[in-house]
């Protein structure tokens, strides 16, 4: 005959794995994307400092850190960027929600007003070594074309990827974990350089697809520095 479970055991919270399986996340790497407005610098550099080590040791990289977004269209808020990149999104609520990050998440939430969104990926982002990449990130907001869009979608790849582009996220599950900012989609890109990205954005070829997107849906979008290598080295990031 089953046990009853005891009052402690029906209560005991699901492990990490077990909860991120139960939303629907796969086991394809994760982004958390934070903007970030400062209230407190000094506490907040604090923040940064102390958490480190528990970033490194649930497994997180740091692709953008105190990065400010160039608006490319819509409306974007001038808020710094942190972009984290996990294994999973196991792995990211086994860190967000444990007890190594908590105090130090208490001391962000006193020290800044951020926005937390949790963002599905499709690839890792590669590592570069000197030159610091740059993130495209897209909040897809209105669509109102969904078959002109998915032309625009499966079009517009070739393209952006003979440019250096790269897909990290695109349009997947999302989660909001803190703050206001409810995006509709969200697509990250990873480049090689700012210049990679503006010449492709500028580009000739891109701009019947720019447009055809333009009359499918209506996106907040903007484009910021990440970090390289070298970069994280000196800073003593992961």
């Amino acid at each position: 005959m089953p046990v009853p479970a005891t009052p402690s055991q029906a209560l005991a919270p699901a492990p990490p794995t077990a909860v991120a399986a139960q939303a629907g996340w796969t086991d394809q790497p994760v982004f958390c994307i934070f903007r970030v407005q400062v209230r407190d610098g000094r506490a907040f550099g604090d923040y940064l400092t102390g958490s480190l080590a528990t970033i490194v040791a649930a497994g997180g990289r740091f692709l953008a850190a105190g990065a400010v977004p160039q608006p490319v269209e819509g409306d974007w808020p001038l808020r710094r960027v942190i972009v984290h990149q996990w294994p999973n999104a196991a792995a990211f609520f086994a860190w967000y929600e444990g007890s190594p990050y908590a105090p130090w998440k208490q001391i962000r939430q006193r020290a800044a007003d951020c926005d937390v969104v949790l963002v599905q990926g499709i690839a890792a982002a590669a590592p570069a070594a000197t030159q610091p990449p740059a993130l495209a990130l897209i909040d897809l907001r209105d669509l109102r074309d969904r078959e002109l869009f998915g032309r625009y979608a499966q079009g517009h790849q070739a393209g952006l990827r003979a440019a250096g582009g790269e897909f990290l996220a695109a349009g997947g599950r999302f989660q909001v974990l803190e703050g206001t900012w409810a995006p509709g989609r969200v697509v990250l890109q990873r480049w090689p350089s700012l210049a990679a990205f503006r010449a492709w954005y500028d580009s000739a070829p891109y701009r019947p697809w720019r447009e055809m997107r333009w009359a499918a849906s209506q996106a907040d979008f903007a484009v910021f520095e990440g970090l390289s290598e070298a970069q994280k080295r000196d800073r003593g990031m992961p």
